[in-house]
C-alpha cells in the first residue's frame, strides 16, 4: 500500500511551497518526481533556483535535460511519463495531477511516497482530493492530509 500526503494550498501556489518540501526530501537523501503540466516545467524549475539564494537543488526537466538525468536526484516531467521509471522515492504531483492506479497497485517493487499538492480555492481540484481520498482510503493506503497555515507552517489535519 502507499504512503500518500495531501497537501491543500490555500494562499500559496505550489511554486511557492515546493522549493522547501524538495529541500527536507533532499535532506532526508531522498530523490524527488514532480508530476506537473509540461507548461508549467520551467516555472517550477525557476521557483527551485530562486526560493534561497544560498541552496542549491540540482534537478532536470524531461525532455529537455535528459542526457544529465542520472546527476538530477529532483525529475520534473508531465503525467504521461510519470510512471516509466519508478526510481524516484517521492512523488510529488501538482496541477491536478494525481498517480495511476497501476503505480499505487504495484507489488513486485516499492511504491514511492505520494505528495499531492492541490489548490483548496479551486473546486474542481478540492473535488478531485476528496474523491482520490475517498477511493484510497477503501483501498487500504496510508493517507494524511496538511494545511498551510501562515503562522505554523504546514498543519497535519488527518
Amino acid at each position: 500500500m502507499a504512503e500518500i500526503a495531501f497537501y491543500q494550498l490555500q494562499s500559496r501556489t505550489a511554486q511557492e511551497v515546493l522549493p522547501r518540501l524538495l529541500q527536507k526530501t533532499r535532506a532526508a537523501d531522498k530523490t524527488a518526481k514532480v508530476i506537473a503540466p509540461e507548461s508549467l516545467s520551467t516555472d517550477i524549475s525557476m521557483a527551485i533556483w530562486s526560493d534561497q539564494p544560498d541552496s542549491w537543488l540540482p534537478h532536470g526537466i524531461a525532455g529537455r535535460d535528459d542526457e544529465d538525468k542520472s546527476f538530477c536526484p529532483i525529475w520534473i516531467t508531465d503525467h504521461n511519463t510519470s510512471d516509466q521509471d519508478e526510481a524516484s522515492d517521492f512523488h510529488f504531483y501538482l496541477a491536478g495531477r494525481m498517480p495511476s492506479d497501476a503505480l499505487l497497485s504495484k507489488t513486485n517493487a516499492p511504491v514511492p511516497r505520494i505528495f499531492i499538492l492541490f489548490d483548496g480555492n479551486d473546486t474542481a481540484l478540492l473535488s478531485a482530493a476528496r474523491d482520490a481520498w475517498k477511493q484510497w482510503l477503501k483501498q487500504g493506503h496510508a493517507l494524511s492530509y496538511y494545511q498551510h497555515d501562515s503562522t505554523q507552517g504546514w498543519v497535519k489535519k488527518a
